[in-house]
């Protein structure tokens, strides 16, 4: 009797050390931040709206990250966006789908973004981009193992509650190196519980600061560091540090490290002229707690130049060129 009283005392207190990335107190859940990847330098649109149509292709990236490998309710994320320039025009649209699920939280979003592009130089361009976002919340509370059966805070479920919200941004770029900023969720939203009044999640705007360069080694070698930086009011901001080594445009090696302790390794291979496939493997380092074995990433990455009708006014130029010379120039920001 006393051991399996304590075997289930000691099961309880696993799940509320899982549920500690979950909850904050009986009263209150953890604040919910935007998607976190460590492959953000490959689609960017999840993030910053202006990065629509800035690949100056049809394009879809599809990406699919398992935290916490070996832990029961581990988060898991599920992501696709498209985008692409209208034809002869220098505006782009794009869209977004996310489904996120952390133990008794699934969260969904849709995300519908508009950018305008100017050139700066002959060789130089900046994007604005603005979004709007629709978010669906479902929190089985009642589902949780909680000490007190009775605590009014875990005995109701938040179901099919929805957020709008709105994002903004700004993306430079040349085709040696770019820099991003924007807040994707501007607006600060709550879920609260009807009957007890109790604020069970919380969204706060984040702001996001990204930057890369590609330094040349020689014909087949390329460096590109990179760097983003997830700029909170209501939390300890966090920054990744990333190099890649690219072989030819045709695969790319690499690590990424996190702030808050955590090493990647990356790996991006070219499968075909549009299609690419990205793997990244997440782990603690020192002395911060691991919950699992670490996280996975898996993307993929369709560009196509052929839904799209060329538009010589956003290319890349060495020089000014007359209208008939418009081929000779490079495609877009994804070909350095």
């Amino acid at each position: 009797m006393w051991l399996s009283e304590n075997i289930k005392h000691i099961k309880v207190l696993r799940r509320l050390s899982l549920l500690a990335g979950i909850l904050f107190a009986p009263q209150a859940l953890i604040a919910q931040g935007d998607m976190l990847s460590s492959q953000y330098m490959n689609s960017q649109l999840m993030i910053n709206p202006a990065y629509a149509g800035v690949r100056n292709a049809f394009s879809i990236n599809a990406l699919s990250r398992q935290q916490w490998m070996g832990v029961d309710n581990a988060p898991s994320t599920y992501a696709v966006s498209i985008h692409s320039p209208l034809n002869r025009k220098m505006a782009s649209l794009g869209a977004s789908v996310l489904h996120y699920q952390s133990g008794p939280i699934q969260q969904s979003e849709l995300t519908a973004a508009y950018s305008y592009l100017l050139r700066l130089s002959h060789d130089m361009f900046v994007s604005l981009g603005i979004s709007a976002q629709v978010n669906h919340f479902n929190i089985g509370l009642s589902s949780l193992d909680v000490i007190d059966s009775d605590d009014p805070s875990f005995s109701q479920n938040v179901e099919n509650a929805f957020k709008p919200n709105f994002g903004a941004g700004v993306f430079l770029y040349s085709p040696h190196f770019y820099i991003g900023l924007s807040a994707p969720k501007i607006l600060k939203s709550k879920l609260s519980l009807e009957e007890t009044g109790g604020v069970v999640l919380e969204q706060f705007t984040n702001a996001y600061l990204a930057a890369g360069y590609t330094f040349s080694m020689n014909n087949d070698f390329y460096l590109k560091p990179s760097f983003l930086g997830r700029l909170r009011a209501s939390a300890s901001s966090a920054f990744d540090f990333n190099l890649q080594m690219m072989y030819r445009n045709l695969f790319w090696v690499g690590a990424s490290y996190r702030t808050n302790s955590t090493v990647a390794a990356i790996l991006n291979v070219q499968l075909t002229e549009k299609l690419a496939i990205g793997y990244s493997y997440d782990f603690a380092v020192g002395e911060k707690v691991n919950f699992g074995l670490g996280s996975h990433e898996v993307s993929l990455t369709f560009d196509s130049e052929d839904l799209i009708r060329r538009n010589r006014h956003r290319r890349f130029n060495k020089k000014k060129v007359k209208k008939k010379e418009g081929n000779k120039a490079v495609q877009s920001i994804r070909s350095f």
